[in-house]
């Protein structure tokens, strides 16, 4: 009877290493997702940041002086997701 008691035992113990080994496999997916996205939004945030300074800049006096920023900005992003993806980052 002990050896049926200990053998479930083990058998239960095995069964929730193994529950949490899925649950930390889903855990890290989910990090590295936004991991992924942080960093390529980062960019844009950081370009407007500086572009956002109250000192003279380029493209301040353009009228298509945000559009540009914003060109720039997703280009780099594209670039930076694709070189991600290329990695085998993402």
């Amino acid at each position: 009877m002990d050896r049926i008691i200990l053998g479930y035992s083990q058998y239960l113990d095995y069964l929730e290493n193994m529950i949490n080994n899925m649950i930390s496999y889903q855990l890290n997916m989910i990090m590295k997702t936004l991991t992924e996205i942080s960093i390529v939004l980062t960019i844009p945030a950081i370009i407007f940041g500086f572009w956002g300074i109250a000192v003279d800049g380029p493209f301040e006096k353009s009228s298509y002086g945000v559009f540009t920023v914003l060109i720039i900005s997703v280009i780099l992003s594209l670039m930076c997701w694709f070189l991600l993806r290329r990695k085998t980052y993402l």
